[in-house]
């Protein structure tokens, strides 16, 4: 990146894996700012990331100004900022937020492969240093390309490497076909509500149970169901079964939420159902299982869902995803390796794997062509190809008669080469030249 910048390419796009340390890698930049006499303002679109940033810089000893709803009157007089998106896009046309970002150094952008943050992009100095962080760099259909703003992108590791490097835990993938025909789009994703009306039709939900209870039961998991009403249908159904499972949501009061997740950081089994409320800024190490109740065409959020379960912990180096939406069929493993670029993605281009199949031994989903599973090592037979006729090419002669048409393992095959054969032959070989004619196996 010093050489991006360097070059006088001052707008760029760090790309890292879910669970890779991002915003320790960004708040080690502005650290090394600070220490420079620069400023710097970090953006963030969640409260949950506010926070999460805000404990990292805490580990810098960085003390921040904070940037809020709530917080309506603003302190200059900081060398740090970190600023809720949606707050600071509100006010800023306001002379002393418009001075505050003009004289901003380095600028990072948490989340950067969200439109939230195109507003305040035409407002940030030309001269500052610009830091998109960001798992997925993808935009797609009307969203704006982030060519339009970046300039260079920057991708040091791969979620494989972090995983053969003992940094991220390994995924063991279960799945199922789901029929997702008749379920519009709406923008670039499935109609959540459709989907939430079909998954509940079909008694998905009863399916998410016996999975569990089969695949990993009293395992620390966490669901993502596509709306509000499929999350609790589904968190009532586990309940319903014995297990030790809650919902929660961001319409709930915030003293209840904050309970409902302090007590799954603190349990052992529980099983936490939700709707796009932790797929970022939710950061607990100790999940084992990742359920996908629902389907989704986003390349982002199905990286961030699994990408909840791939911390380690000095007792755990695997975890467990179950599939209820096509979702691996759509968009390949978690794992795959993947490159990235600032051009947008076309609607066509799919990163979903050929084909994939269940293990006859463990029953993980693998690539249909692995002949070994790569979870419990169950090697699949190989079974030789039946030989192919053995074809003799053979001399063709300018003499009518009965010439060798071919040998064959099983024999020998004659046939009459007539003068009319040999008149059409001529049309298209020299006479008297050897020709040899191949036929295909059997």
């Amino acid at each position: 990146m010093r050489t991006s910048i360097a070059e006088g390419k001052r707008r760029l796009i760090l790309c890292s894996p879910t669970g890779s340390g991002k915003t320790v890698m960004f708040t080690y930049m502005v650290a090394r700012a600070l220490e420079k006499g620069k400023q710097a303002i970090i953006f963030t679109d969640r409260v949950e990331l506010l926070r999460q940033s805000n404990g990292a810089l805490d580990q810098f000893g960085i003390k921040p100004t904070l940037i809020e709803a709530n917080r309506t009157r603003l302190d200059v007089s900081g060398n740090c900022f970190i600023a809720m998106a949606q707050t600071f896009s509100r006010r800023k046309d306001s002379a002393e937020y418009t001075d505050l970002l003009a004289r901003m150094d380095l600028v990072i952008i948490d989340e950067a492969h969200k439109q939230t943050f195109n507003p305040l992009l035409p407002y940030i100095n030309p001269k500052a240093v610009v830091i998109g962080a960001t798992a997925t760099p993808l935009r797609r259909g009307k969203q704006e390309c982030l060519s339009k703003f970046y300039k260079a992108l920057h991708a040091p590791v791969q979620v494989q490497e972090l995983i053969s490097q003992g940094y991220l835990a390994e995924p063991t993938t279960y799945g199922m076909t789901q029929d997702l025909s008749g379920i519009r789009m709406k923008g670039d994703d499935y109609d959540t509500e459709q989907m939430a009306q079909r998954f509940s039709e079909r008694k998905v939900f009863a399916g998410v149970v016996q999975n569990y209870a089969k695949v990993c039961p009293g395992k620390k998991a966490i669901v993502f169901a596509s709306n509000i009403a499929s999350s609790k249908e589904v968190c009532e159904a586990l309940q319903s079964a014995g297990f030790n499972a809650r919902h929660v949501d961001g319409e709930m009061p915030k003293s209840l939420r904050a309970e409902t997740l302090a007590w799954f950081k603190q349990s052992t089994n529980g099983i936490l159902c939700n709707c796009d409320l932790m797929t970022t800024g939710f950061d607990e190490p100790s999940i084992e299982v990742v359920i996908l109740y629902r389907a989704t065409a986003s390349l982002p959020l199905f990286m961030q869902m699994v990408g909840r379960g791939s911390r380690v912990t000095p007792t755990k180096t695997r975890f467990t995803v179950l599939d209820f939406g096509n979702n691996v069929q759509t968009h390949g493993f978690w794992e795959t390796n993947r490159e990235w670029s600032l051009k947008k993605k076309r609607k066509r281009e799919s990163a979903g794997v050929g084909g994939v199949k269940n293990c006859k031994n463990c029953e993980a989903i693998i690539p249909v062509a692995a002949m070994e599973c790569k979870h419990c090592k169950f090697e699949y037979e190989r079974k030789p190809k039946p030989p192919g006729e053995v074809v003799s090419l053979q001399m063709l002669t300018n003499e009518p008669g009965m010439v060798l048409e071919e040998e064959t393992q099983t024999g020998i095959r004659w046939r009459w080469w007539g003068t009319e054969e040999l008149q059409e032959l001529r049309g298209h070989y020299q006479p008297g030249g050897c020709h040899a004619v191949q036929a295909l196996q059997v």
